[in-house]
């Protein structure tokens, strides 16, 4: 039994709106199978939503608001917990959670942060290149100059939370 345009595209639609309003796209179609698209498959529904470049543009804006639809269920399941149901209240939850930060990471991923202690150190050397030029127009062109110098080391020590208004002098 072949699909209409008209038909995926309606499809499509009722897939995006459910999405916003926390449902997985897998639950949508067994929906839609039970009342009546039983040749319908979460497989093909993907495949739909990926032809189309603008139809896959509006599914990852969707995306986010998933996340905040499963973040907000969470919450629900939490405040509704009771000491017979923590243990499986709590599996739902870091279910729900884990999902949200998938379709959703800016809002609800783990939050990396990076720490360093010691001090940074960067040496630059400048060294004459005795190479011979290939290309003496451009080098004239350029007008460059050749410079000699000692090695320069700079040395950065890491700002802590003990010394966070500490000025430094660096000479």
């Amino acid at each position: 039994m072949s699909t209409t345009d008209a038909r995926r595209e309606e499809i499509v639609e009722i897939v995006l709106n459910q999405m916003a309003e926390g449902k997985m796209l897998s639950d949508t179609v067994q929906r839609l199978a039970r009342a009546g698209e039983k040749h319908l498959t979460p497989g093909m529904v993907r495949q739909w939503v990926v032809r189309d470049e603008e139809t896959f543009k509006r599914y990852q804006r969707m995306k986010p608001m998933l996340g905040q639809a499963l973040a907000e269920e969470a919450i629900l399941v939490a405040r509704e917990s009771t000491s017979s149901t923590t243990a499986m209240d709590r599996v739902l939850i870091d279910t729900l959670k884990w999902a949200a930060s998938k379709v959703n990471p800016a809002e609800y991923g783990e939050k990396q942060t990076v720490e360093h202690q010691g001090t940074q150190t960067l040496q630059v050397k400048i060294v004459e290149d005795d190479a011979p030029v290939r290309n003496q127009k451009a080098l004239e062109a350029a007008q460059v100059s050749t410079v000699i110098a000692a090695p320069l080391v700079f040395a950065v020590p890491a700002k802590t939370a003990e010394h966070e208004d500490d000025d430094y002098t660096f000479v």
